[in-house]
């Protein structure tokens, strides 16, 4: 069946579009027998209001574009959990729009979203993008956008991130006060800020304790993770692991149940959204990265922007957020 339109109802009733939009909106100039006719006809013929046609005519489509490298089960749920507790409240919709960690993609989805006159962007960077250059077209067009999680270098937008240093250096002193003598430390994408930033405070805190003997892999995913160790678990004499993701702690894990380490003295801890290392092991320890916080804080950074913007007070603003 056929949308019922502003123009369907005038002609049913024989009046104006103009004299029917006042009459739902309860004008003082209409007369209340005409309002009466005129909501009557819409609940009949189940009239529903045009959001972005409203939208559109005050230059705001109240939708947001979100844009993540992948939608998998770590963090990411967590994110958007957050980001909608907030958009929902101010009445704004968004859409997701995973880029598979292609760079290419996340270039088809910066002008899907121009397209579609979002609002604004929150954007997770791939694991490909080395640079914001495509993202500066945005800048020029004064769409507000939040880069969050994964970013690079750059000058151009607000950036959310985790405080990456402090996290890494909790986790070494976890494992440096559990004696550990032989540590094997996990991380992800070493093209990636948030790998590189996470990997200097860990390896700095170690390197504090001389007789400590640290091993380091880099690996893009947990099945990346179970095929290295599968190698480097013939070493007996490790007794600490560190994981830098849930992604990494999920291959760890996987590979101690293989060779049945998981219940023995060798230690591991992680950095974590939090809800995983409680059903893998409870004796893993961790430290939280909480990802419905930062799904609520990048949103009401956007949405402060958003309103700057709108009354013309916004200001070049490239502030790193840690969280």
């Amino acid at each position: 069946m056929r949308r019922t339109t502003l123009k369907d109802l005038a002609e049913m009733l024989q009046i104006s579009t103009s004299t029917v939009s006042r009459a739902l909106k309860d004008h003082p100039d209409i007369s209340s027998a005409v309002k009466m006719k005129v909501k009557e006809a819409a609940e009949t013929f189940n009239y529903v209001p045009n959001d972005f046609a409203v939208n559109f005519r005050k230059k705001s489509s109240k939708v947001i574009g979100l844009i993540v490298p992948e939608i998998t089960m770590f963090f990411i749920p967590s994110i958007i959990k957050g980001i909608s507790s907030v958009l929902n409240k101010e009445g704004y919709h968004f859409f997701i729009l995973s880029s598979n960690d292609s760079f290419e993609t996340e270039k088809e989805h910066i002008e899907t979203c121009i397209n579609s006159r979002v609002d604004g962007i929150l954007i997770s960077l791939t694991n490909e993008t080395k640079d914001c250059d495509h993202l500066k077209k945005l800048k020029e067009m004064e769409i507000p956008t939040i880069i969050f999680d994964k970013t690079v270098p750059q000058n151009i937008f607000e950036s959310v991130i985790f405080d990456n240093i402090k996290n890494a250096e909790l986790c070494a002193e976890k494992l440096i006060d559990q004696g550990c003598k032989n540590i094997l430390a996990i991380f992800g994408d070493e093209n990636l800020e948030i790998t590189q930033s996470r990997l200097i405070s860990f390896k700095s805190s170690i390197n504090q304790v001389p007789e400590i003997n640290l091993s380091i892999i880099f690996c893009k995913s947990a099945n990346l993770v179970k095929e290295k160790l599968d190698l480097l678990l013939d070493d007996d004499s490790i007794d600490g692991f560190f994981a830098m993701s849930d992604e990494t702690l999920m291959g760890l894990h996987s590979s101690l149940i293989k060779r049945s380490l998981n219940n023995t003295n060798r230690k591991v801890v992680a950095i974590s959204e939090g809800t995983l290392p409680k059903y893998l092991d409870e004796t893993y320890e961790y430290q939280i990265n909480d990802g419905y916080e930062m799904g609520t804080f990048a949103a009401i950074q956007l949405l402060t922007s958003i309103k700057k913007e709108a009354s013309g007070t916004h200001e070049t603003e490239t502030a790193i957020h840690q969280i």
